[in-house]
């Protein structure tokens, strides 16, 4: 489907709320950023793993720019999923279970970023402190977690999933 730069429907142009909801492109946009911060994520830890078999100051480096194209991509994330929340029924197990999302997943950043803080004054090591490896392997853990409630939200209850479309 071409991105419409119009609401069709209502002969207007969509609203900023739309746009980041992924309304031109005729998808939710929440669901296409999801895989960058845990990519991000997953790439910090094997990093770390392999610069404990073999010490390398390049990958601590590169870990560092992870942790922050991640802190980025988690906020984008943050602010579709938000837009996403403020319009479901108050009190609803929708809202409900998006809230655990929410809280899971903003959890699991917080343990990967506090490594990024911890980092910031050891940038010139070449193998990783054991306190790192710890907070992302629990920071990993409870992105699964998280996962798991937002597949929840889409495949068991629905939530932005279109059926009005044409049968293949």
């Amino acid at each position: 489907m071409p991105i419409s730069l119009r609401n069709r429907r209502e002969d207007r142009p969509w609203t900023l709320k739309e746009w980041i909801q992924g309304y031109p492109i005729g998808h939710p946009s929440h669901p296409m950023f999801v895989h960058f911060p845990i990519a991000f994520y997953l790439a910090v830890l094997v990093f770390d793993v392999m610069a404990v078999i073999e010490p390398n100051a390049g990958l601590m480096q590169a870990n560092i720019y992870l942790l922050i194209m991640a802190a980025i991509a988690t906020v984008i994330l943050v602010v579709t999923g938000l837009i996403d929340w403020f319009g479901m029924v108050k009190g609803s197990s929708k809202r409900r279970l998006a809230t655990q999302h929410l809280l899971v997943q903003v959890t699991a950043a917080l343990f990967f970023q506090s490594t990024l803080l911890l980092r910031l004054g050891d940038r010139g090591v070449s193998e990783p402190e054991p306190l790192w490896l710890i907070l992302e392997a629990i920071g990993y853990v409870i992105i699964g977690l998280g996962q798991y409630l937002g597949g929840v939200l889409v495949y068991e209850r629905g939530m932005r999933v279109s059926t009005g479309g044409t049968a293949d």
